[in-house]
Formats: C-alpha cells, structure tokens, sequence
C-alpha cells in the first residue's frame, strides 16, 4: 500500500472559534487523538466556508498523493449542488402522497 499509515484517518472539520468564526482545518485521528495538520482558513460567511472546504478536500488528496481516477465534471456540479443544500430547503412531500393513497385503497 502506497499510503503511509497516519494519512488514512485525514478529514475536513469545521468548527466553531470563540469569536464566532468557523474554522476549516484538517484533522487526523492518531492514536485515539486528533491533531491538525493544517488550519486552511476561517471565516462568518457560509460560501467562503464551502470554499474553504473544498480547497481542505484538495489539500488532503495532495498531501496522500491520491487523485481520483474517475473525475467526471458531472461528479463537480452534483457534489456543488448537495453542499448548498441544507436541511431547510428539502421538503418532504411523501408521507402526504402516501397517507393520501392508503387511505383511498
């Protein structure tokens, strides 16, 4: 495996500074521990934010030196879309449609 051990743990976190500020670091979990690798940025605005976590995607795929081998530009524009969503704008219409028929059957 061309991976070092200690890279396999590696994420983007989010968290919340006292300031108010979210910060965007990569994390790693060693040893029952997490540890910063890299603090990637920090800012109040949510687009800068998801900004941030994509370049922390990026840098973790150039620190491991594992690209994906399939990189489509319809994987980009779908992976963009669900990180803009947040719980807010799903609605749920099923349980109506579904409580609707059995009740029609």
């Amino acid at each position: 495996m061309g991976v070092p051990f200690i890279f396999l743990g590696m994420f983007v976190r989010k968290k919340l500074n006292s300031s108010g500020s979210t910060s965007v670091q990569i994390i790693i979990k060693a040893r029952g521990n997490y540890k910063v690798v890299k603090t990637i940025g920090c800012s109040s605005n949510e687009q800068e934010l998801q900004k941030l976590f994509y370049l922390g995607k990026q840098e973790i795929e150039r620190l491991t030196a594992q690209s994906r081998l399939f990189v489509s530009e319809n994987d980009t524009i779908v992976e963009q879309v669900f990180s803009a969503m947040s719980n807010a704008s799903i609605r749920t219409v099923g349980l109506s449609l579904f409580s609707e028929r059995s009740t029609t059957a």
